[in-house]
């Protein structure tokens, strides 16, 4: 429900933005600037991981994945925007002897369109490009054959399967910003990422790498170090 949520708040953003753009008058009445760090939520879809986790008899990840990263941006409005962005999510399951992981880096070239905005607060919608890499870890502690003291030099070590993923991002998002001072303020995003490309393979492992692809919408809160300056 909450990635349903996202995506229809996403998308009337998008359409408003590209409404409100258009009758907009002529010409830049603020400049702004700024980033900082952020965290949130990742909300993938991990129907096939969870699949591919559970047919290696490890239990299935629940919930969403944990973000933290940041940007940063300067712009006009109402105009272009340009900066840069970037964020790691993971999540974690574990039955005692078995234990899975998987976790995920992206960034990228961020391009907007500040739609409109005053002196403590400005609306932004836009794209994140770049790429990333993505990893599922799956660690087994090594079976003892026999009880008692181990063999003298002799110490057992997990055994892990890992798989590894690189990919193509494009993450369209609606954020905005609020200044609380002329020199600090908050950020709030929504988006969604889709990876029209990724390659797969097997580090170690008994079994064919699985997709790691990272499709899901996400919501990152963020400090902004930056402020926004009045041109008329």
């Amino acid at each position: 429900m909450r990635r349903k949520v996202l995506l229809l708040a996403l998308g009337v953003a998008l359409l408003c933005g590209a409404v409100g753009g258009m009758v907009l008058a002529d010409g830049p009445s603020f400049a702004f600037g700024g980033g900082g760090p952020g965290i949130g939520l990742f909300m993938p879809d991990l129907y096939e991981i969870n699949a591919f986790v559970e047919a290696s008899d490890f239990t299935a990840f629940d919930g969403d994945l944990l973000l933290i990263g940041g940007g940063g941006r300067g712009g006009v409005v109402p105009g272009v925007a340009y900066g840069g962005s970037g964020w790691g999510a993971w999540i974690e399951s574990d039955d005692g002897a078995r234990h899975a992981e998987y976790g995920l880096g992206l960034g990228g070239f961020d391009i907007g369109y500040a739609v409109d905005g005053t002196k403590r607060s400005i609306l932004a919608v836009g794209t994140l490009l770049g790429g990333g890499a993505a990893e599922l870890v799956l660690s087994e502690e090594a079976p003892i054959a026999a009880e008692g003291p181990h063999p003298q030099g002799i110490i057992p070590a997990p055994l892990d399967a890992i798989y590894d993923s690189v990919f193509v991002l494009v993450a369209p998002y609606i954020d905005i910003q609020i200044q609380l001072l002329d020199w600090m303020g908050l950020g709030v995003r929504v988006g969604y990422i889709w990876a029209p490309f990724e390659f797969n393979w097997s580090d170690q492992g008994p079994f064919d790498p699985p997709s790691l692809i990272p499709s899901g919408a996400y919501f990152r809160c963020s400090v902004e170090f930056g402020g926004i300056a009045d041109l008329r």
